[in-house]
């Protein structure tokens, strides 16, 4: 996937499997599945510095696969004026499809915004 403005670039090759890599963090598939069904609110960066909007996953089934990745690429994750060379891992990958779905935007926050900051007397 690339975004129109040439900013994002994401690839994701794989194929299903039946269990989460030996070294993730996680204990199994079904500890992987309810952390994130647990965690569906997501915050990415937004143009302006600082400001991260939100989005939020409502799914009315949750079923997620394991996948095998082969090849993965991510222009976030790989900006090293964000995470230097080593600090990003990836854990495991998980497949969800054929769900019924809704995201929903949610507020976005800001960090270090002048107009997050109260006003001093």
């Amino acid at each position: 996937m690339d975004s129109d403005d040439g900013e994002t670039h994401l690839v994701v090759e794989g194929q299903t499997t039946t269990a989460l890599p030996d070294a993730s963090i996680f204990p199994s598939l079904e500890a992987a599945s309810e952390f994130f069904e647990r965690g569906s609110l997501g915050y990415s960066p937004a143009s302006k510095s600082g400001t991260f909007d939100g989005i939020e996953l409502r799914s009315v089934t949750w079923h997620v696969k394991p996948l095998r990745i082969a090849r993965v690429e991510s222009s976030f994750f790989e900006n090293h004026r964000i995470f230097p060379p080593g600090a990003v891992e990836l854990d495991c990958a998980l497949l969800m499809k054929d769900i019924e779905h809704d995201w929903l935007a949610r507020e976005s926050v800001c960090s270090g915004c002048d107009e997050a900051r109260p006003a001093l007397a």
